[in-house]
């Protein structure tokens, strides 16, 4: 319930700031992201289209007795999500009322949150190891349980060092951030295949 009213105050507060400036006398410099009107509302717009997906999902998936289950993982993906247009929405705000902002800024913040929330869902993901089921559908479940518990622990820690990449200087941002994700997905694969492979020699 938290994350779904942070989602509405995060789209409630993008609409407000967007009518606000809209109905003022502040003058917006001709950007190369669109007129004034695209510039302010094309995003919360996009938010309210992404977010309504909670509303109907629930219907879809819970006819399949799993959505209770990954409630709270959907939710954390939908808020981050959410901050990331926040975020976006307001650089382009800051940009097109003169203010000096740069936006490859977004792309480790966006990334480091994106990794962050998704190694916090995984692992409430997990497959119910069904005793009365065959021995082979038994095993997968537990590889799966143990692969994606490992796969994530490196995921969040790659996304809290990727937050830093912003106090980097501006030549060495980009290359600090795919060094950053590079590391992690490696990182996440091969500790997740060591891991499959300590399960298979058990």
């Amino acid at each position: 319930m938290l994350k779904k009213v942070c989602i509405g105050l995060l789209i409630i507060l993008s609409f407000g700031v967007s009518i606000y400036l809209y109905n003022t006398t502040m003058a917006f410099e001709v950007t190369r992201y669109g007129n004034t009107e695209v510039l302010l509302f094309s995003i919360p717009f996009t938010m309210c289209l992404v977010n309504s997906s909670l509303l109907y999902l629930p219907k879809l998936v819970k006819s399949q007795g799993s959505f209770s289950r990954y409630k709270k993982g959907i939710e954390s993906i939908f808020l981050s999500i959410s901050i990331i247009l926040f975020m976006l929405h307001s650089s382009l705000i800051l940009i097109a009322t003169g203010s000096d902002v740069n936006l490859l800024l977004l792309i480790p913040l966006s990334v480091g949150i994106v990794l962050i929330t998704t190694a916090n869902t995984l692992p409430r993901f997990k497959l119910e190891i069904n005793k009365t089921s065959s021995e082979l559908s038994q095993s997968s479940h537990q590889v799966w349980n143990i692969v994606v518990r490992t796969f994530s622990l490196p995921l969040f820690i790659g996304g809290l060092v990727m937050l830093l990449c912003v106090f980097l200087p501006e030549n060495l941002l980009l290359i600090g951030f795919f060094s950053i994700l590079l590391c992690t997905l490696l990182l996440s694969i091969f500790l997740s295949y060591k891991a499959y492979q300590l399960h298979l020699n058990k």
